[in-house]
């Protein structure tokens, strides 16, 4: 909820900034009218007033720049440098969008460097603080991470037996669902894996890896790169005085035990164990 009232209030944000744009649009419009008709007593033409206003269009692009960088490089000096850039950007662009519109529009086009001068002169006060402005605006109100509280009562919390009690495997036509403490364990056949159930093996469609992850770690634990066992049937081990260790399960059947995975293994199979003793 917190998360959508932010986005929210971001969004009210650059509306607002725009309505602003537009209202100065406007304004300067009405005044360029105004000043035709009471100071300077000559002909008003929308159009070349319009021309003018583009000086207020440029403020959307750079101002939409400004906010990217500020997002992308956080760091201080590089924030203000860019709001100087973009201060030299406007007053470079603006007569040259002026001489654009006038020669397309107009039979004569307006000079670049007498609308850079003007622009300069009318409106350089208010770049020089817009820009730094928005600048800090942004950093304390328009990128400050949304903080979403939870309730405690709904934060799904890891659970200890949170793991699969049951696979469905193939078998023949049909398919069949087995217990996974029914399991003695798996063994890798790339792309596919067995899994050697107290009644038969099953070739399955999946990894050693995806497999594991659903199955309780504390159960079914890695002995080789290509096999997992369940550690409930493991009735003995006996070291190959190599680092090496040899498994035998409960029927009987023997399994390799990697020296990469015997300290997880023996640390496992005595907790196991005692559990079962106790």
């Amino acid at each position: 909820m917190m998360r959508a009232n932010f986005y929210a209030a971001k969004q009210s944000t650059f509306v607002l900034l725009l309505i602003v744009l537009v209202a100065c649009i406007s304004l300067t419009v009405f005044f360029d009218l105004l000043e035709s008709e009471f100071r300077n007593h000559s002909s008003f033409y929308l159009s070349e007033s319009f021309a003018f206003t583009s000086f207020w269009w440029l403020f959307v692009p750079l101002m939409l720049g400004q906010f990217i960088f500020a997002r992308t490089y956080r760091a201080r000096t590089a924030n203000i440098s860019f709001a100087l850039v973009a201060i030299i950007v406007h007053l470079l662009t603006y007569p040259a969008l002026v001489w654009l519109i006038s020669a397309t529009m107009f039979q004569t086009a307006f000079s670049y460097w007498s609308t850079f001068e003007y622009g300069l002169t009318k409106y350089g006060l208010i770049l020089f603080i817009t820009y730094p402005a928005l600048l800090v605006f942004y950093s304390f109100f328009g990128d400050r991470p949304a903080v979403e509280q939870i309730p405690s009562d709904t934060i799904d919390v890891p659970k200890q037996n949170d793991f699969v009690r049951s696979i469905v495997v193939t078998d023949g036509n049909r398919r069949a669902v087995i217990e996974t403490k029914d399991i003695l364990f798996f063994s890798a056949s790339p792309p596919y894996i067995y899994i050697q159930h107290q009644a038969k093996r099953y070739l399955h469609n999946e990894t050693l890896k995806s497999v594991s992850a659903r199955l309780d770690g504390e159960v079914f634990v890695r002995i080789h790169k290509s096999s997992i066992v369940n550690i409930l049937k493991v009735q003995s081990y006996k070291s190959r005085l190599n680092g090496d260790y040899d498994l035998t399960l409960t029927d009987g059947t023997e399994l390799r035990l990697s020296r990469n995975y015997a300290a997880a293994f023996k640390s496992k199979f005595r907790k196991s164990h005692q559990d079962t003793t106790e």
